[in-house]
């Protein structure tokens, strides 16, 4: 309880979504020496490194206070802070992490990037005395998949693509076995012409297998 017997109680955002041993960090400005923090796991089991520093140099912010909190799990964590200013004071989230793109999918692509440091969120408060709570909700990495995802048509775009693949097919079968059983008729010319027909028509049915996987995902 501060002088006035008040306690403000900030919780400046919803669950915040982060990966697993990345470090999510607060930065208090100016700093502060009445600064306590700790942080519960909410799911059993779950492992985390907690830091405080009432002197720290951050390379954006200059000297400030800072927690920090590593979850090695996955699960939910709460973090409590708790801290006594006399004037008005920021606070800023972020997180240090090398997969910038995990956080452009859960915290939007519009992200300020600083580094390996990415800035969720910055507050400012009156004086007083504060507890700030944040739930981190915390991810395992996803696997790296050696067998990319194919969206497939739908039904009807299946089968008007498996029409106009069928003709392609009939289009090159017929050109090259009219050429073959010709060969010794035929210039190398039309080989070459007939390699190149194949070839285009590969590029076809690619492009319209692209067209109406597209028209798929876009509900069509």
């Amino acid at each position: 309880m501060g002088e006035s017997g008040y306690v403000n109680v900030d919780r400046p955002v919803n669950d915040l979504d982060i990966l697993r041993d990345d470090v999510f960090v607060v930065f208090i400005t100016p700093r502060t020496e009445n600064l306590s923090a700790n942080c519960q796991p909410l799911n059993s089991g779950g492992s985390f490194d907690l830091s405080i520093s009432t002197n720290y140099i951050s390379t954006y912010l200059g000297v400030v206070s800072a927690v920090a909190v590593q979850p090695s799990t996955h699960g939910t964590y709460r973090i409590t802070i708790r801290l006594n200013n006399s004037e008005p004071w920021n606070y800023t989230l972020g997180v240090y992490t090398r997969d910038i793109g995990f956080y452009e999918e859960y915290w939007g692509r519009n992200l300020s990037v600083r580094g390996t440091f990415i800035e969720h969120s910055c507050f400012s408060r009156y004086p007083g005395n504060w507890t700030i709570i944040i739930i981190l909700k915390s991810h395992n990495p996803s696997s790296p998949s050696f067998i990319p995802s194919i969206t497939l048509p739908t039904p009807f775009n299946m089968a008007l693509l498996l029409a106009v693949w069928i003709l392609i097919i009939y289009v090159n079968s017929f050109a090259f076995i009219d050429t073959y059983f010709k060969k010794e008729m035929v210039s190398n010319a039309r080989w070459i012409i007939v390699g190149i027909m194949m070839l285009i028509s590969i590029y076809l049915a690619y492009q319209i297998f692209l067209s109406a996987a597209s028209t798929a995902l876009e509900g069509g």
